[in-house]
């Protein structure tokens, strides 16, 4: 039986469903500390970063010709563009689009669930990534992390 491996965006529905579900049972806001109008501002902002930081990164890929899917083999290592300000932009947008719908749920266990998104990227996804990207570009990949950071 082949063991199937979990998606970035599998991770993410999985982190988001949870923090929904402890926000229903037991609800925790945002606004309990800062003003409402504050909060929803701020996870527009910051679900008009994601989308901005996901678009530019896949315009990369594509015009780059290489697979964006975690699992498959690059043809060539991205270093330009949102590239060059972090090595994992697209799971970044992901974490900033939980983050941001945290503010525009008004909950603190989205937010917190963005958090462990954040772990469970960097474990399941973006540590054997590097390891394929080491092995597939060795000294090119190396010299891109010693430049750029794995997350910001």
């Amino acid at each position: 039986m082949k063991q199937t491996k979990p998606t970035p965006s599998a991770l993410f529905i999985i982190m988001l469903c949870l923090g929904l579900l402890l926000s229903w049972v037991y609800p925790w806001h945002l606004t309990s500390y800062i003003n409402v109008t504050v909060v929803r501002w701020t996870g527009v902002i910051i679900l008009i970063a994601s989308l901005i930081v996901n678009i530019l990164a896949y315009r990369v890929f594509k015009k780059s010709l290489t697979p964006h899917a975690p699992y498959m083999k690059p043809r060539v290592l991205i270093t330009n563009s949102v590239f060059s300000f972090s090595r994992n932009p697209v799971y970044l947008a992901l974490i900033f689009s939980q983050s941001g719908l945290a503010f525009i749920f008004d909950s603190l266990w989205i937010l917190f669930s963005s958090v462990m998104l954040w772990i469970a990227l960097d474990m399941v996804i973006v540590r054997p990534e590097e390891k394929v990207l080491e092995k597939s570009f060795k000294n090119e990949y190396e010299n891109y992390k010693n430049m750029v950071r794995r997350w910001l």
